[in-house]
Parts: structure tokens; C-alpha cells; sequence
């Protein structure tokens, strides 16, 4: 418990430097891509349609539903997991800034789907109900997640540029591995089981 207690301690310490910062642009960065996608889903219907079918050709490969149609927490575990890590990955790619980009995909298409939502005559109660009690998880887990990325992404820029400013990689990449364990690792696990077995239930009675 003890060993749990200090791991949290220096996760405090970890969030309360200027990677708070970062957390903020990539919060603000996923309102302003949501806004976006509310907006291009206005302008441009037909975006909406391809965009759609993308997205379920997606979620079929992956594996999260199965013939019946039932969602797996499981599926989506390891679905938005592997999309977490892949964002942070994504950081050691220096200049590029990857993680935003996926950060920028995953808002603009939930600003997609409410537009979808409002020009088929949905009422937007069925959306949000669709989507707030897992989002209330999930979407933080991504901002979190890509705010890792863009951190690595900047050490990795400084390193390239031998700029003093520089952290150790050691020190940094121990930061981040508990920021995705202590913070990513739950809200994903919550995310998933809430979408799987939660959010029908509450949809379901909207549409009812």
C-alpha cells in the first residue's frame, strides 16, 4: 500500500509540472475538433455518410461486437488501449506532433456524429445518451493519453536538438508509464465495461 501511496505521490509531483500545460492545449485541442466536426457535418452531409461507414468497417475488424450484436468490454478494452498506447507511441516520432492528429480524428468525429444525429431528425438526447456515461471516461483516457504523446514528441524534439532544456528519457518515460497506469489503465477499463453493459441500458430507455 505503502509502494501505492508514493507512486501517486510522484504522480502528483508529474502532473503538477508543465505537463499540465500540454494536458490543457490537447483538452482544448479536442473541443476545437469536435467543434470542427459539428461544423463539417453542416456544411458537408456527405462527409458524414463516409465517414460513418469507415468507422463500422473499423469496428467490425476490430472484433468489438459479435454476430448477435452484442458489445465485448473486453474487445473494447483492448481496442481503446492499443489506441492509447499507439498515441503515445506516436511521440517518439520528433517535430511531427502525431498524437494530435489522432486526438484531432477522434473529436471531429464525435462533432461527425452529432451532426449525423440532428440532420436524420435523432432527437440529441439519443446522443448524448449514446455517448456521456462512457465518453465521461474514455474521452479523458484520450486527451490524457495524447498529452503523453505530445510530451515525449517535445524531449524528443529537444533531444534531437540538444537543447538544455532537455529531460532524461529514463526519468520521462517512467512519468509517462504512470500516468498511463494510474490514470489511462482505469478510466479505459471503466470506459469499456460502462459502454458494453451501461450505455444500452440508458439509450435504450431514451428511445423507448
Amino acid at each position: 500500500m505503502s509502494a501505492l501511496k508514493e507512486q501517486l505521490h510522484l504522480l502528483g509531483q508529474f502532473l503538477r509540472t508543465d505537463f499540465r500545460k500540454i494536458l490543457l492545449g490537447c483538452t482544448l485541442a479536442m473541443a476545437g475538433s469536435v467543434f470542427f466536426g459539428l461544423i463539417l457535418g453542416y456544411v458537408s452531409p456527405e462527409v458524414i455518410n463516409t465517414v460513418l461507414e469507415q468507422f463500422m468497417a473499423m469496428v467490425e475488424e476490430a472484433g468489438i461486437m459479435d454476430s448477435a450484436g452484442n458489445i465485448s468490454p473486453f474487445g473494447l478494452l483492448t481496442n481503446n488501449w492499443t489506441a492509447m498506447l499507439v498515441a503515445v507511441l506516436y511521440g517518439f516520432v520528433p517535430f511531427l506532433f502525431l498524437p494530435v492528429l489522432t486526438l484531432i480524428s477522434n473529436g471531429a468525429l464525435v462533432g461527425l456524429m452529432a451532426a449525423w444525429y440532428h440532420s436524420s431528425g435523432i432527437p440529441m438526447s439519443i446522443y448524448f445518451a449514446g455517448i456521456l456515461p462512457h465518453g465521461i471516461f474514455e474521452l479523458p483516457a484520450l486527451i490524457i493519453a495524447s498529452a503523453c504523446g505530445v510530451c515525449l514528441c517535445r524531449n524528443m524534439c529537444r533531444l534531437v536538438t540538444s537543447s538544455p532544456k532537455r529531460a532524461s528519457m529514463v526519468e520521462l518515460l517512467s512519468d509517462l508509464l504512470r500516468v498511463l497506469l494510474l490514470l489511462v489503465l482505469p478510466l479505459t477499463v471503466a470506459a469499456a465495461f460502462i459502454e458494453a453493459y451501461v450505455t444500452p441500458v440508458i439509450m435504450a430507455l431514451f428511445m423507448g
